[in-house]
């Protein structure tokens, strides 16, 4: 894959579980911004009221990270999230086509409805939470423009690192105490490690790809599953001390049930040469081994 010859990017939103390894993937490449978290060399802003142009003009693309992305926040005020991951979005879209830069949007797999499981670009999403329906809109909009722009619909994202953000960092926390850990054993996914979506991210780019991508891990899990891996590396460091809950994804209350399977396929990368995703199971097994490394 070859760079663009302007090849810098903006990272808007770039202070989530994504935005760091994003910006560490592209180096001096990558100006990064952020709203209300700091990031150690960001600069901030506001996609409700800044204008791009006051960040500079000579970027190749623009990542659009930024957004409400706690689905029961987006549940409980729709008009107020929609505000800010629709209606602000799309015109940070508009604002990029203008500056000629590429807009890049990171939309979820939270399009899918959950009804089964290996979902390709080509099927039809209709989304059942409205977090997913406000990605689905910013999607259409960028399909109906008839523009140039790339679209990447990412999983669960973990890490091998500690943070706390992570669902896996969160379970190794929790294995050495005295507590329970419920697990939906009906819930389906393709996790990714974030460094991995973001060499994605940065080689759909730098390749000039137009589109909508998946850019799931190669597995798919049950949310058990995943824990298992987590539960079967930990042993080999220490008996884990948690009570695993097995429950239904049902059972956890929340205002919009969660779609059940939300799998993905993602051929369409591999086929365009992009790199392979690691198996979330064995980005699990690195941060349990991160987590005993940095007790000793």
């Amino acid at each position: 894959m070859t760079a663009p010859r302007s090849s810098r990017v903006l990272l808007l939103g770039a202070s989530g579980f994504l935005g760091p390894h994003l910006s560490a993937r592209l180096g001096e490449r990558a100006l990064a911004t952020y709203h209300t978290h700091p990031l150690p060399g960001a600069v901030p802003f506001d996609a409700r009221s800044s204008l791009l142009e006051s960040l500079g003009a000579d970027f190749c693309a623009g990542v659009i990270m930024l957004g409400i992305t706690n689905i029961d926040a987006c549940a409980r005020d729709p008009a107020r999230s929609a505000a800010t991951n629709v209606a602000a979005i799309i015109r940070v879209i508009d604002e990029l086509r203008a500056l000629g830069a590429l807009p890049v949007f990171v939309s979820s797999d939270a399009v899918f409805d959950g009804s089964r499981g290996g979902w390709r670009e080509t099927d039809d999403a209709q989304p059942i939470l409205t977090y997913g329906l406000q990605k689905r809109t910013v999607e259409r909009y960028l399909e109906s423009s008839g523009e140039p722009a790339l679209a990447v619909r990412l999983p669960k994202l973990i890490a091998p690192e500690p943070d706390a953000r992570c669902m896996v960092s969160q379970w190794v926390g929790a294995l050495g105490s005295d507590q329970a850990i419920r697990c939906a054993t009906d819930q389906f996914f393709t996790p990714a490690g974030a460094a991995d979506a973001a060499q994605a991210i940065a080689g759909l780019i730098d390749a000039g790809a137009r589109g909508l991508f998946h850019v799931g891990g190669p597995e798919r899990l049950s949310r058990r599953g995943l824990l298992d891996a987590v539960l079967e590396e930990y042993r080999m460091h220490a008996t884990p001390r948690a009570r695993i809950v097995h429950c239904s994804l049902r059972d956890i209350p929340v205002l919009e049930p969660r779609p059940l399977d939300t799998s993905m396929d993602s051929g369409k990368l591999r086929a365009l040469g992009g790199p392979i995703l690691r198996p979330a199971s064995e980005v699990a097994r690195l941060a349990v081994q991160a987590h005993f490394r940095g007790r000793a």
